[in-house]
């Protein structure tokens, strides 16, 4: 799932040229904005086959903390389960 979660951040942010890593902070290491989070939503709803309401990651500080709200979900890296199969 966070290889998915990196993906999904590096296709909204490469005209950035950031290093994205789970640590890293959404704002402060990897300055992204309102409309930056609406993109990177709008793919991990699109990615993961869900809706995510804009309050539930009103929160989320870093790359991990998405990671976290998608696994507190219930969601699984699916895609790896069947893809080793």
């Amino acid at each position: 799932m966070e290889d998915r979660v990196l993906f999904t951040l590096n296709h909204i942010l490469q005209k950035k040229k950031r290093k994205i890593t789970l640590e890293s902070r959404l704002r402060e290491d990897l300055f992204v904005d309102s409309l930056d989070m609406s993109m990177i939503i709008g793919d991990l709803e699109d990615e993961f086959e869900i809706t995510i309401t804009d309050d539930e990651f009103a929160d989320v500080v870093t790359v991990n903390d998405i990671v976290e709200k998608l696994k507190a979900r219930g969601l699984s890296d699916y895609r790896s389960i069947m893809n080793s199969v």
